[in-house]
């Protein structure tokens, strides 16, 4: 099974991820994107704010630690004790390391990866995240400076400092690669189940997924630029066997992502029906960008918000997988 989510959020006056400061002067990290000029001159690009798909990793893997400690599955102590060591080292110093043995005692490392050098061996991460880039074909953007004045010491003057906000309605691309959570690699080229409680770990990755966006467990600088935050749009697909993308959750007058994402997963069910290609669509939409969607040979649902939607798919998940 193959897990693709995209989403629609709404998101003012936001600091998540500052690259930089100038002196007095903290910048947003930026991204060009491409935008349809729809005079038929093709594209043009446009600098716009943006949050890196690591600072949303970082964010999944501390949702993750929290929540698996709650429920008492395997950690190991680098990312159990992450804070103290200034992040996930990913064992970067373990040098007898070996991969059944880090994914077996870490849920940490089994679903979102590691890179031991010194022992020359590495495991891709099986959960995904794009940057989260605004929708510039629908909707305008800013990158504002806000000034700000810290207070003075006595006999100092005050120092003035400026910190730039983002405002955008931002699309972010999740996937969860649902067949190697808790499996890797073996001699005869078929995946070697390390983990006894499997399901339960691949239920508690997708679970994390609302953790980071409902949760809003992501992003800096959080204790005075706390932003204004929504979740207004969603699609995701579940695929099997073969692995299905969604289509990005942007808007425009020719383009509806949910209705573009419905309409390709049922050519791509016909194109690979000799494998018996199966593709499930759960969709959120407060937008109104659809009204009642019915596409002959795909099993659509609408959901409400983000956690209904992975209710949704961890009951489809854990009704269809294999363990």
């Amino acid at each position: 099974m193959f897990l693709s989510m995209s989403f629609r959020l709404r998101v003012e006056v936001e600091a998540l991820n500052m690259v930089e400061a100038m002196g007095a002067y903290s910048r947003h990290r930026t991204v060009s994107l491409l935008r349809y000029r729809g005079d038929g001159k093709g594209y043009r690009l446009v600098i716009a704010p943006a949050v890196s798909g690591q600072a949303l990793a970082f964010g999944y893997m501390k949702s993750l630690v929290d929540l698996a400690q709650i429920k008492n599955l395997p950690l190991c102590d680098q990312c159990i004790n992450y804070e103290a060591k200034g992040g996930f080292i990913k064992h970067g110093t373990d040098e007898k390391g070996d991969v059944e043995s880090l994914v077996k005692n870490c849920i940490v490392e089994d679903i979102t990866g590691f890179m031991v050098a010194e022992a020359k061996i590495r495991r891709t991460s099986p959960i995904q995240f794009s940057y989260m880039v605004p929708d510039i074909d629908i909707s305008d953007v800013a990158i504002e400076p806000q000034f700000h004045v810290r207070g003075a010491k006595p006999g100092e003057k005050p120092q003035p400092f400026q910190v730039e906000a983002g405002t955008a309605i931002y699309i972010l691309g999740v996937a969860l690669d649902i067949d190697k959570v808790g499996v890797v690699p073996s001699g005869d080229g078929k995946p070697k189940k390390v983990a006894e409680n499997r399901v339960e770990r691949i239920k508690t990755a997708i679970k994390v997924i609302a953790n980071l966006l409902e949760g809003l467990s992501f992003g800096a600088k959080k204790a005075r630029y706390l932003p204004i935050y929504d979740v207004v749009g969603a699609v995701a697909a579940i695929s099997h066997p073969v692995q299905f993308m969604v289509t990005p959750a942007r808007i425009s007058k020719e383009y509806n992502y949910i209705v573009r994402t419905a309409t390709r997963a049922a050519n791509y069910v016909k194109l690979f029906r000799d494998v018996n290609e199966v593709i499930k669509i759960f969709y959120m939409d407060k937008e109104g960008v659809v009204s009642d969607l019915k596409i002959e040979g795909i099993d659509i649902a609408k959901v409400e918000d983000t956690a209904e939607l992975i209710s949704k798919i961890i009951e489809f998940v854990e009704s269809n997988i294999r363990d």
